[in-house]
């Protein structure tokens, strides 16, 4: 019995730790980008390494964002290592970057505007309110 016990008890304390991992990944990239920026002192170098390492551009984006530096820096060093564009822009959108910003700055960095469009384009919009086939009437203050 204390066979079974000491088993089960170890094989527990053997899988939390593997499932702590996924819940704990955007604090470790963060973490990670944290300690890069630390040593390197320039964001873009950062964000490029992180990139060309594999890491997600979305995720990478989203998280040098959230942590403060300037998104139109963070998505021009995103597009100048070969991130993909719309990992990175759906990144900046995440992070609350406008669309306007996004693909302003998409754009200053090289990327084709005909590229960025699908990842900015916002809702379309509504129908415009009907007007009166025939114009108004003025109507004169002294009538009142």
């Amino acid at each position: 019995m204390k066979r079974i016990i000491t088993f089960f008890s170890l094989t527990f304390l053997l899988i939390c730790p593997l499932l702590q991992g996924p819940l704990f990944a955007g604090e470790d990239l963060k973490g990670l980008l944290s300690e890069k920026y630390k040593e390197e002192k320039d964001i873009c170098k950062v964000v490029k390494q992180a990139i060309k390492d594999g890491l997600n551009a979305k995720d990478v984006t989203r998280d040098s964002i959230q942590m403060g530096h300037d998104a139109c820096l963070v998505i021009r060093c995103g597009i100048e290592a070969k991130g993909n564009l719309g990992q990175i822009i759906n990144g900046a959108l995440e992070a609350g970057t406008t669309t306007d910003v996004c693909s302003r700055c998409a754009v200053d960095a090289g990327a084709d505007p005909n590229d960025v469009h699908p990842y900015t384009q916002e809702f379309p919009a509504p129908n415009p309110i009907p007007m009166p086939e025939q114009p108004a009437k003025v109507i004169s203050p002294s009538s009142f």
